[in-house]
C-alpha cells in the first residue's frame, strides 16, 4: 500500500468519528434535523475533487477548496463551491423524502415495541403493589369516578391511566 491509501484510510476512520460526533451531538433533536447534520458533514468531508485531471489524483473536496481559495483566491473555487451545494441539495432532498416515508413506521414500531417491554416488565410489579396496599376511599371515589370514562380509551391510554392512578412515575414520552 501507498502513503496516499494509508493517508486516506486514516481520513476516513476520522471522518466517521466525526460523523458518530454530530449524530451524538443531534441525537435530541427532530430526525430530519438530525440526518440532515450528519449528511451536511459527510458532504462537507467526503465529496472528493480531482486535484490532477491527467491522473485522476482525488483528494477531499474540502482541502481543496480552502487551499485554492488561499492560494488563488474566489474565482478559482467557484466550480468546487457549485459541485458541493449540488451533491448537499440532492442528499437533503433524498433525507427529507426518506424522513417523510419513514414517519408513520418509526412512530408505529417505536411504541409499540416500547409498551410490550414496559408491560413485562412492570405488570408484576403493579400486581404486588396493589396488592399490598389499599387506596384510601377518596381515591377510590375519584378512580371510579374517571372509570366511567375509560371505556372511550384506547388500549395504550388505558395503560397510562392506571399508571397514573397507582401512584407509579408516569411513561417517558417516545421520541420520533
Amino acid at each position: 500500500m501507498t502513503h496516499i491509501q494509508y493517508a486516506w484510510m486514516i481520513y476516513v476512520a476520522g471522518s466517521l468519528g466525526c460523523c458518530l460526533a454530530v449524530w451524538g451531538m443531534f441525537f435530541w433533536a427532530w430526525r430530519f434535523i438530525r440526518y440532515s447534520a450528519v449528511v451536511t458533514l459527510i458532504v462537507i468531508l467526503f465529496t472528493p475533487f480531482a486535484i490532477e485531471q491527467e491522473t485522476m489524483a482525488l483528494a477531499p473536496a474540502i482541502f481543496t477548496l480552502v487551499f485554492e481559495g488561499m492560494a488563488q483566491g474566489e474565482e478559482a473555487i467557484k466550480p468546487l463551491l457549485k459541485l458541493m451545494a449540488g451533491i448537499w441539495l440532492i442528499a437533503i432532498i433524498l433525507v427529507s423524502v426518506f424522513v417523510i416515508l419513514t414517519r408513520n413506521l418509526a412512530k408505529d414500531t417505536d411504541t409499540s415495541d416500547s409498551y410490550e417491554d414496559y408491560d413485562s416488565q412492570h405488570s408484576s410489579a403493579q400486581s404486588r403493589r396493589v396488592k399490598r396496599s389499599r387506596p384510601s376511599t377518596a381515591a377510590t371515589t375519584s378512580a371510579q369516578a374517571h372509570h366511567t370514562n375509560a371505556s372511550d380509551l384506547s388500549a395504550q391510554e388505558q395503560r397510562a391511566r392506571a399508571e397514573l392512578m397507582s401512584g407509579e412515575l408516569p411513561m417517558r414520552a417516545i421520541r420520533d
